[in-house]
């Protein structure tokens, strides 16, 4: 596998600073997204009127004719996917209580009080995190001016006219963008490497290749310039036994975890987000389970697993189709938690630097919250919804007591 990066980021070989101009970069130009509007909706607006927890997904579509008098504000929110481009009808067609705009910057929040400890200084400041995914749109302008390094998989030379795929941006942003991130001022190292199935599997080569990367560039951090490693990795990602390279992968990030970088998969994370998009994203009201799930399967859904819960519906990120511009996701999965959850462990080594995964796995099951919920008429517990005031409370009385 070749690496390829930019002569600027060879040069500084991440030291880079947002003067540093990181594109254009094979693939990583913005997407155009108006040609799904004719595919998806060729007949206009459909017929039926949808409601949570399926979604309407309208990015960069022109709506305009469009009349959703009959949903209510809640309702729409709900179930709306849409960005910075899509055109909506006059304010007549509209529910009332609707606001396009209010609907996308309540979705920047990160919920759960997370914007509160940032005004304490708790930022992930200077924290080196690291991204393995699909490729990214450089300069947008949420998290350009913490990306200090990027590295693409050879693939993407085939593709030199390509544009961002809306994985990177997403990921990026949810974990360390200025915005909506979790760990706002983490420094971002990027690995754009490709997530494919053979006939009959998951091939998790490319991905141990990058992380093989990663590997050595944490040593060049601290053997050759001095610095702190990379403490932990993104992957969106799940994996099993049954994966093509499995071993080599698992062996990858043994040797990361045992050099003191944490590596967080699918593999390692739920999700239950707040009830509506309309909700607070700092209020109690969090029962929505994931949306992949049946009605009669949240119960045992919840009870099974024992993954720490994390929000990822009616999540606002940067979006692959403008340097500006930000999209609302109804529906958000696990590629959306396993950021936030990388974001949460930055957050935390600010505040301990003696962190490690098993700790943060421990300290935030020792602080979660259990909710008690109803949801289209099903109640279910679920127990172990992260609370990262607490987690970062818990830490900094540890960092005291050392």
């Amino acid at each position: 596998m070749k690496k390829i990066v930019l002569f600027s980021l060879c040069v500084c070989l991440g030291a880079c600073t947002s003067s540093v101009r990181l594109s254009p970069v094979a693939g990583t130009q913005p997407a155009d997204f108006s040609w799904r509007c004719q595919r998806d909706f060729p007949n206009g607006q459909p017929q039926e009127k949808v409601l949570a927890p399926r979604e309407l997904d309208v990015r960069s579509c022109d709506i305009s004719s469009w009349d959703f008098t009959a949903y209510t504000a809640q309702e729409l929110a709900d179930v709306l996917t849409f960005d910075s481009k899509t055109q909506f009808p006059p304010k007549n067609k509209m529910p009332k209580g609707f606001y396009p705009k209010r609907v996308l910057e309540n979705g920047k929040n990160p919920s759960l009080s997370v914007r509160a400890l940032h005004k304490q200084g708790i930022t992930g400041q200077g924290v080196k995190v690291a991204i393995l995914d699909q490729n990214l749109l450089l300069d947008h302008k949420d998290y350009a001016d913490n990306l200090r390094y990027y590295w693409q998989d050879s693939i993407y030379q085939q593709y030199a006219y390509s544009s961002a795929s809306m994985h990177g941006p997403a990921v990026a942003s949810i974990l360390a963008g200025k915005t909506v991130g979790v760990a706002p001022q983490a420094h971002i190292y990027y690995w754009a490497t490709k997530f494919e199935n053979t006939a009959d599997a998951f091939n998790a080569q490319p991905v141990t290749q990058a992380l093989t990367a990663l590997l050595h560039y944490n040593f060049y951090l601290v053997d050759h310039k001095n610095e702190s490693p990379i403490r932990v990795v993104s992957i969106s990602r799940g994996f099993n036994e049954q994966d093509y390279g499995a071993t080599e992968f698992k062996q990858a990030v043994k040797e990361l975890e045992t050099r003191g970088t944490a590596v967080f998969t699918t593999n390692d994370v739920f999700t239950l987000s707040r009830t509506h998009s309309l909700a607070n994203p700092n209020g109690t009201d969090y029962c929505r389970p994931a949306y992949w799930l049946n009605r009669e399967e949240y119960p045992n859904a919840y009870k099974r697993s024992t993954n720490p819960l994390v929000p990822t519906d009616f999540r606002t990120t940067a979006a692959p189709n403008g340097l500006q511009d930000y999209v609302h996701y109804a529906t958000g999965g696990l590629s959306w938690a396993v950021p936030y959850l990388s974001g949460l462990y930055a957050l935390g080594v600010q505040v301990y630097p003696q962190l490690t995964k098993e700790i943060f796995l421990q300290v935030l099951r020792d602080t979660s919250d259990t909710k008690q919920c109803n949801y289209l008429g099903v109640s279910f517990t679920a127990p172990r919804l992260i609370n990262p005031t607490a987690y970062i409370k818990r830490l900094q009385q540890m960092a005291q007591d050392k």
